[in-house]
């Protein structure tokens, strides 16, 4: 097989590889995992206090990871009334999830 570089180009790689910083957070994980959970076959779209609620987050760090993964284009967000609810952008980011729980348990 060609290495990577000869497969992908330049730009594509790096923007690659920005992803993977944004998603090298514990937290940022965990919401992504957390947000991929299937709901009767489709995503979660969640409120930030659900959100923070269920990751055990003081509100403000979990918004803060919150708009970091939207500014970088992993989650997207809609306003109801007064919440704001937060899905995945990238769905297919679930699989780079379950490798690295496949990697951590075994490790």
């Amino acid at each position: 097989m060609k290495p990577l570089q000869t497969r992908v180009e330049a730009h594509q790689l790096e923007r690659a590889a920005a992803m993977l910083k944004v998603l090298a957070h514990p937290k940022r994980l965990a919401i992504v995992d957390l947000l991929g959970r299937t709901k009767g076959g489709k995503e979660a779209r969640l409120s930030v206090t659900e959100i923070y609620q269920a990751l055990d987050l003081p509100q403000a760090i979990a918004s803060q990871h919150l708009i970091t993964l939207k500014d970088r284009g992993v989650l997207q967000s809609s306003k109801v009334g007064t919440k704001i609810y937060y899905g995945l952008a990238v769905p297919q980011l679930l699989k780079i999830v379950d490798l690295l729980e496949d990697y951590a348990v075994r490790a």
